[in-house]
């Protein structure tokens, strides 16, 4: 596997390509950061610049002026470089890589502008300088969007389809353990990401709480994510869900491995999303997905093929598709078997093949 990793984006593609992001290293959080930790292991040479580091206001200043000086000396002295991926999310995001795309066409490159905002639409929708964020992503040679709805959306704002690639997100290939079954056999419930409303980690618990007294002993919910530690153990702990519900806190690596390997669900109601990188993985670990019919999912989540869809913000749907699986575990490994076939087209060889192609033809 190394030697195959290696060489999906070679040496002498790699040099040619500068890629502009979030700092992704030490397993930092965010699906923008988990993309980029993939692309690493897999290009010969990864060139990249971080833009943006979780930080107080000051140093984010300080960071982002330092990266589009570095860009600048790199663009001005190192002619290998033909092409910059630039990794943009909405908001704040957008207009900071902004400055680095009208820098790149300054300086004659082809420019990639892979959007992978969860709440572009919002963003744009909001914004009283609408014309000015057509004007931007006009401006770049190709927008990389994450799934066929994303492409239709920016086709309707005026993006023209020739000028729009789309990309699916990447996602590991699976380590799997051989699972050890609850011994009581509870069904497992697992939920990765950030512990705000937008991912609707309140909305299971609110659910939950209206129906412990039916559901503790017959399964298992645990909960990683970082933000709002506080206010989410709060929550478990005032409502006496702690005998059912555990908070692991913030996961990555191995512990992410070992949590995905231990799940037989994969619950994420979120509010809006590109395309997660959370439901690709647990996908690839053979779980049964709930979600919600929100950006790229419904393109991975298939109702009672691989999974359950449900409204984001009802905890009445919520629980009533975590009831399914409790009361029918029998459906989890023909819907798991199924995420596992889905997902192919979302690991690395399938995803770099294609981002290398991009790149090619983008340098002719």
């Amino acid at each position: 596997m190394a030697d195959r990793q290696k060489y999906l984006i070679s040496k002498n593609i790699g040099r040619k390509v500068l890629m502009i992001g979030v700092f992704y290293k030490n397993n930092a959080p965010g699906g923008m950061a988990a993309v980029i930790q993939y692309y690493e292991k897999y290009f010969e040479v990864l060139r990249y610049t971080s833009s943006w580091k979780m930080s107080n206001s000051f140093i984010k200043l300080i960071y982002v002026i330092c990266a589009y000086l570095k860009v600048f000396i790199i663009l001005l002295f190192d002619f290998r470089v033909r092409l910059l991926h630039i990794h943009v999310a909405a908001d704040g995001s957008f207009w900071r890589k902004s400055m680095f795309l009208k820098l790149g066409k300054t300086f004659g490159k082809k420019v990639i502008f892979h959007v992978h905002a969860s709440r572009f639409k919002d963003f744009y929708n909001e914004s009283e300088k609408r014309s000015k964020i057509i004007e931007n992503l006009k401006m770049a040679d190709c927008l990389i969007v994450l799934s066929e709805s994303w492409k239709k959306w920016f086709i309707d704002i005026g993006i023209h389809k020739d000028n729009i690639q789309i990309l699916h997100n990447i996602t590991e290939y699976p380590d799997i353990a051989d699972k050890v079954l609850d011994e009581n056999g509870k069904v497992r419930f697992l939920f990765l990401g950030e512990l705000g409303d937008r991912k609707g980690v309140f909305d299971i618990l609110r659910g939950l709480n209206n129906n412990k007294e039916e559901l503790k002993g017959r399964m298992e919910l645990r909960i990683g994510g970082n933000t709002n530690e506080e206010k989410l153990i709060s929550f478990i702990n005032e409502n006496g869900l702690s005998s059912f519900v555990k908070f692991e806190g913030w996961v990555a690596g191995e512990k992410k491995k070992k949590l995905l390997n231990w799940a037989d669900i994969y619950i994420l109601p979120s509010f809006n999303e590109g395309l997660p990188i959370g439901i690709l993985e647990a996908m690839s670990y053979k779980c049964p997905i709930i979600s919600t019919a929100v950006g790229g999912i419904p393109e991975v989540v298939v109702p009672q093929i691989n999974g359950t869809l449900v409204t984001p913000g009802s905890d009445e749907e919520i629980i009533l598709a975590i009831k399914k699986y409790v009361s029918n575990p029998s459906i989890i490994d023909k819907e798991g078997a199924a995420s596992q076939v889905m997902v192919g087209d979302y690991l690395p060889d399938f995803v770099l093949v294609h981002l290398n192609k991009i790149y090619l033809k983008m340098m002719c």
